[in-house]
């Protein structure tokens, strides 16, 4: 008997030091907002994503050029995202989806070198501006 209270008394010290979830200390997330333009022009729809290492990226959408939502304080790459659906091919099944174009290069997205610092609890506005070419 004395060995199951030991056993349980251990198990509930080991979870209260180790605590719940995934052990790691996850950045503050705080607002962002900002602009995006291409070819000089604001971006209709589109997505900017705000990525630090080793968490899940913060996916804001861009309506009418402008983007507002939360991201993690600290250093972030910026990847800028829009894309324009196309017609279905010919050949394609009625469950086929229509396939998209990127519009903006990968040097804004997959290839991106775009940078934000994010602060916590201060102003965080930015404004991007991407090329087509």
């Amino acid at each position: 008997m004395r060995i199951f209270h030991f056993s349980s008394a251990a198990a509930a010290l080991l979870v209260a030091m180790t605590g719940c979830g995934d052990g790691k200390t996850h950045p503050k997330t705080t607002e962002v907002t900002g602009s995006v333009t291409l070819d000089g022009k604001a971006l209709a729809e589109g997505e900017v994503s705000f990525v630090v290492p080793g968490e899940a990226p913060a996916l804001i959408p861009i309506k009418d050029g402008t983007f507002k939502g939360k991201a993690f304080a600290g250093k972030n790459r910026v990847e800028l995202r829009a894309t324009k659906t196309l017609p279905k091919p010919a050949n394609a099944l009625p469950t086929d989806e229509a396939p998209k174009m990127n519009l903006i290069p990968d040097k804004y997205n997959v290839q991106s070198k775009l940078e934000a610092n994010v602060t916590a609890g201060g102003q965080n506005s930015f404004n991007f501006e991407a090329s087509s070419k």
